[in-house]
C-alpha cells in the first residue's frame, strides 16, 4: 500500500513540475544533440558550429537567448559581450542569427534561454 501512494505522489508531483530540473526546465537542442541535464548547467556534450541549429521546446511565443563566453572554470571571461538572439513566434533558429549579425567565435559559452518564465542553462563549446 505505501508503495501505491508513493507513485500517486510521485506522479502528482512531475505533473505539478514539482520535480523539475534546476538547469533545464524545457527540451533545448543545439547543432542536434539534446542538452543534458546537470549542476549547475545543462551541457551540450559535443562541440557545435558556429552556425548550429538552436532549438526550443516551448510554446511560449517569445523565447530569449543570452550567450556568454565562459573560461575553463565557467565564469564569465572579463570584458566579454553577451550575444543575444530573439525567437519570436518559432522554436528553431541558428547560433549565427544574433542580433548585432556577429557570428560567435571559437570557444566556450552558457547560453541562458528564458521561456514561459523559467530559464535553462546550458554549457556549449563553439568549435
Amino acid at each position: 500500500m505505501k508503495c501505491v501512494v508513493f507513485f500517486f505522489i510521485m506522479s502528482a508531483a512531475v505533473r505539478c513540475g514539482l520535480l523539475a530540473s534546476d538547469s533545464l526546465p524545457f527540451a533545448v537542442s543545439v547543432g542536434g544533440q539534446a542538452a543534458k541535464d546537470g549542476t549547475p548547467f545543462a551541457k551540450i556534450e559535443n562541440p557545435v558550429t558556429a552556425d548550429a541549429e538552436l532549438s526550443v521546446q516551448s510554446k511560449d511565443g517569445m523565447i530569449i537567448v543570452n550567450v556568454n563566453a565562459v573560461n575553463a572554470k565557467n565564469e564569465p571571461v572579463p570584458g566579454s559581450t553577451s550575444a543575444v538572439l530573439l525567437l519570436q513566434g518559432k522554436t528553431k533558429t541558428n547560433l549565427d542569427k544574433t542580433m548585432d549579425g556577429k557570428k560567435l567565435a571559437a570557444g566556450n559559452y552558457v547560453m541562458s534561454v528564458v521561456s514561459e518564465g523559467k530559464t535553462a542553462s546550458i554549457l556549449v563549446t563553439i568549435k
